[in-house]
């Protein structure tokens, strides 16, 4: 039986590991663990996880910093684009409305129709 393929979750091709939000606590306590004992292990360098706690810490403030503004930037821009689309519509409902015997401009509006998109088992209206 060949042996399990071991890929280094900071290496894996591809996909970037995100850990869990608690990591940034989980490292500091390790960390403090390792001290407090005076553990020493080959290949774990006590004071570059030092150094990493500073960085996560404020690496992930500024992560943070960044989801928010972007969260507020997307409500914002989504309230907004709710507002012209409604503008859009209703602009567009007057030139129909008032044009509904032009068959020249009701031509020109014809590329305004909306595109609908069915989703996977969508049902479909019945018309007699």
């Amino acid at each position: 039986m060949p042996a399990k393929k071991k890929t280094d979750i900071a290496t894996a091709p591809g996909k970037t590991y995100y850990p869990a939000k608690t990591f940034d606590d989980d490292l500091v306590a390790l960390v403090d663990l390792f001290a407090k004992n005076k553990w020493s292990f080959s290949g774990v360098d006590l004071s570059q996880l030092k150094s990493d706690t500073g960085d996560q810490r404020a690496e992930r403030k500024e992560h943070d910093a960044a989801e928010i503004a972007w969260n507020e930037t997307h409500h914002t821009f989504g309230v907004a684009q709710a507002a012209r689309a409604a503008r859009f519509s209703s602009a567009l409902n007057a030139a129909r409305g008032a044009f509904k015997n032009d068959a020249r401009v009701r031509k020109q509006l014809e590329r305004f129709k909306r595109s609908v998109k069915r989703g996977k088992g969508a049902a479909t209206p019945v018309t007699k």
